[in-house]
């Protein structure tokens, strides 16, 4: 018995968080029902349907289509319910089927213009992402690096917090030459897109800033880890694509970490200046401004580094 009641217990939580109940949706409802009871006190003909209409472009607060279908359907319910249910008959009997076709047609109406306005609205939600990703590999691009690193400065600075910045640039400029095959060219750079996106924690961001240039925000990341994590993408990406000698890809990554007095373009050019180091020392490089050196020191804590005296 206790185990069939904690069965059903976990059965409703799991449909309340699959469908959660808007507290907008509850009012709306509330207020259809409202006009229900309104409308059968009043007498035959007044058509107090009509403010379903109301209710139905109220359904605007409230996200999904199909909240406005059942709202314009229960208007439509309810106003036939009300010309049958109203008591007495305040004007002649063509005049109210009148009134309440006027009720329907203006439900159906608003119904057909707020669904209207809710595709667009999804639309344009949509079209907005799509403006965000890059097409060929489906990560990122360089609209919503420049956005999100932005947003990530200022919460870092905010709370005190690492944040470190990789540039990372394909080598093989061969593999972009005209005569290379379109299809190969992109399929190249959507493994070593995948390559890179699986090597970084699910908290790292990972964009597509060029057409051989790739970004990764390493938030909560000092410089020595993110070149740590950096090696080790850099030694897997070579050891792993196009291993046929001729199409042999390496890529040069760059690494910045965030100061105190940096915005977004000082702490790219850093990024950026690093990773011309990487180019300038043959490519297949990994270089951090300031310098770190390739075999780092164990990590101590914090507060085991801090000085013992007062």
């Amino acid at each position: 018995m206790r185990s069939q009641i904690l069965s059903a217990t976990a059965n409703l939580k799991l449909f309340f968080r699959e469908y959660p109940i808007q507290t907008n949706s509850l009012i709306i409802l509330v207020a259809t029902l409202s006009i229900l009871i309104i409308d059968l006190q009043l007498p035959l003909g007044v058509a107090a349907g009509v403010p379903y209409a109301l209710v139905i472009f109220a359904s605007l607060w409230v996200s999904g289509i199909q909240f406005t279908y059942f709202l314009a359907a229960l208007g439509i319910i309810f106003t036939i319910i009300g010309f049958y249910l109203s008591p007495g008959i305040a004007v002649p009997i063509n005049i109210a089927l009148f009134n309440r076709g006027i009720t329907l047609l203006l439900i159906i109406c608003s119904a057909i213009m707020v669904i209207k306005i809710k595709k667009a609205n999804i639309d344009i939600s949509t079209l907005m992402t799509q403006l965000l990703i890059d097409p060929i590999t489906g990560y990122k691009n360089r609209q919503a690096f420049e956005s999100e690193l932005d947003t990530e400065i200022l919460r870092c600075k905010r709370y005190h917090r690492n944040l470190s910045v990789a540039i990372i640039d394909i080598d093989l400029l061969k593999l972009f030459s005209d005569n290379y095959d379109f299809r190969n060219k992109n399929d190249s750079i959507k493994r070593i897109s995948q390559e890179i996106k699986a090597d970084i924690r699910t908290s790292d961001l990972f964009y597509r800033i060029d057409i051989n240039v790739f970004a990764v925000l390493f938030p909560e990341t000092g410089l020595t880890e993110a070149k740590e994590v950096c090696e080790a993408i850099r030694k897997k990406i070579s050891a792993k694509i196009d291993k046929n000698t001729e199409n042999k890809i390496t890529i040069s990554i760059g690494i910045a970490t965030l100061s105190e007095a940096d915005k977004r373009i000082n702490l790219c050019k850093r990024a950026e200046d690093a990773l011309f180091i990487s180019k300038r020392n043959g490519g297949n490089f990994v270089s951090t401004l300031p310098e770190v050196a390739n075999k780092d020191k164990p990590h101590v804590a914090a507060i085991l580094s801090r000085s013992r005296s007062n």
